[in-house]
């Protein structure tokens, strides 16, 4: 398999002082939306200052045109003030989550979690005040087949200060969580496991991808065969990369994956493959490279359009560390 590029476009153009970044997609029937967020460079932050996360629709059959529903949550003394993640999830038609986070090194790094029946949301709660354990949300939401929905996450618990992936639940539709288990071990891999993504097996099994962060950066992947109650040991796969987001692909015949790629001379956004429920992963083909700090582009998602018809979203930089989001519509040959 190759990749086939269509055509590639700018969402957020880059401009001069401006951080956008971290976009999500979710399809709901024929309409795209997109969240991400934008920000202020700075020198002293990672990820730039004054963050919001914007809200895009579009539809389906015109991917490169997106209208803006501008920022959803406005800046208080008592709220946020600096935006970091926008993670949205459709877990199922008419159900739609939103994961967010006030970060500011080292003061601050508040999860909050929006629902709603569609993407323009404007109230929101801290995860803390509905779930027994806090998470780093990554990933999207996903739904069981007894209708249970999954959060995958990360954080350091007490046999694993440093951090490691963990998994919450929730047995009514998102107004509270649990937690229902540690995906992998950090310190017994000997590496350090942060972000995650899931993919359905069928039933209650699930394959994961999770990020590495020891050179050369090779992506990890687990199974759980009882809707993550417990998971296989962690292996190492062919791709090597951060910020894993799966996507069920039945036209893919397996499952498709966008990363940060970290194979190359220098970093980019990849494609990968894998056609045997998440064993063997085949990096497929590069969407874009980027010139500037490998910490200042590379996270992204997509969404099927049609058959063997796709739309990633991505954001890239350059040298002076403005990055900006970028559209890309491709297929995949033989």
């Amino acid at each position: 398999m190759h990749l086939k590029i269509e055509n590639r476009f700018a969402i957020l153009e880059k401009k001069k002082g401006q951080y956008h970044s971290f976009p999500t997609l979710v399809r709901q029937e024929n309409q795209l939306w997109m969240a991400c967020r934008s920000g202020s460079v700075s020198g002293s932050q990672a990820h730039g200052v004054d963050g919001r996360v914007l809200l895009f629709s579009a539809d389906v059959a015109r991917p490169d045109r997106w209208i803006s529903h501008g920022p959803l949550f406005e800046p208080s003394p008592e709220g946020s003030r600096n935006e970091l993640d926008a993670i949205l999830s459709a877990p199922e038609q008419g159900l739609i989550f939103l994961a967010t986070r006030d970060y500011e090194w080292p003061a601050r790094n508040d999860v909050y979690l929006s629902m709603g029946q569609t993407p323009v949301l404007t109230h929101r709660t801290l995860l803390t005040d509905i779930s027994d354990q806090y998470a780093i949300c990554f990933g999207h939401v996903r739904q069981t087949v007894s209708g249970d929905l999954l959060m995958p996450g990360y954080c350091g618990l007490p046999d694993e200060p440093s951090g490691t992936p963990v998994l919450l639940a929730s047995g009514d539709r998102g107004n509270t969580w649990t937690f229902r288990s540690k995906v992998a071990s950090s310190a017994r891999v000997g590496t350090r496991l942060t972000e995650y993504s899931l993919g359905s097996l069928g039933n209650s099994s699930w394959t994961a991808l999770l990020r590495n962060e020891t050179p050369p950066f090779n992506l990890y992947r687990t199974e759980s065969h009882d809707d993550g109650q417990s998971w296989s040991n962690p292996e190492k796969t062919d791709l090597c990369g951060h910020a894993p987001m799966i996507l069920d692909s039945e036209s893919a015949r397996g499952h498709l994956v966008i990363y940060r790629d970290l194979a190359g001379a220098g970093p980019g956004v990849a494609i990968g493959l894998s056609m045997d429920k998440g064993w063997a992963w085949n990096r497929v083909g590069l969407l874009s490279s980027y010139t500037g700090s490998i910490y200042d582009g590379g996270y992204g998602d997509l969404v099927q359009l049609e058959a063997n018809r796709y739309l990633a979203v991505y954001y890239l930089c350059d040298e002076d560390a403005a990055p900006w989001v970028e559209g890309c519509v491709f297929s995949l040959e033989e």
